[in-house]
């Protein structure tokens, strides 16, 4: 499990938003210098599962699992960059034949391609993603 401490925003039935900066989880990863270079170290806000019942200004820790982040990584990354290629390299071969400029094809197939991977992935991610969850309060000790 990938953990981050967060402070309850706001909560809801089953539910909580949480604030966290972005960089605690990113410790020991190896892209962590891209990752600042692209936003890292800003506060971050998402509605979590809260299975522990919390109230607005409680320390929590949040938790995604490992597979569910690389499956969410491959869903918004690989597939849509891969249909785009598959649908340019298609319509670039049958633009010709269907009397279509081969650039225009390809950019118009990749395109819907991409659109089509994008459309297919929210979906499957709303039905079946693994979101992130409380997994317990933060003792806060005072210093």
């Amino acid at each position: 499990m990938i953990e981050e401490s967060a402070l309850v925003v706001e909560t809801a039935e089953g539910k909580a938003l949480v604030s966290t900066m972005r960089n605690g989880a990113c410790g020991s990863c190896q892209a962590q210098s891209g990752c600042k270079a692209l936003g890292g170290g800003r506060e971050a806000r998402v509605w979590v599962e809260d299975p522990i019942g919390v109230k607005n200004g409680d320390s929590v820790v949040v938790a995604i699992s490992e597979t569910a982040f690389v499956k969410a990584g491959v869903a918004v990354y690989l597939v849509p960059v891969a249909a785009l290629l598959a649908g340019a390299i298609i319509g670039n071969k049958l633009g010709p034949a269907l009397g279509l400029n081969a650039d225009l094809a390809a950019f118009i197939l990749g395109t819907a391609a991409l659109g089509m991977a994008l459309f297919v992935a929210r979906i499957w991610g709303n039905r079946n993603a693994k979101g992130p969850i409380i997994v317990r309060k933060e003792v806060v000790q005072d210093g």
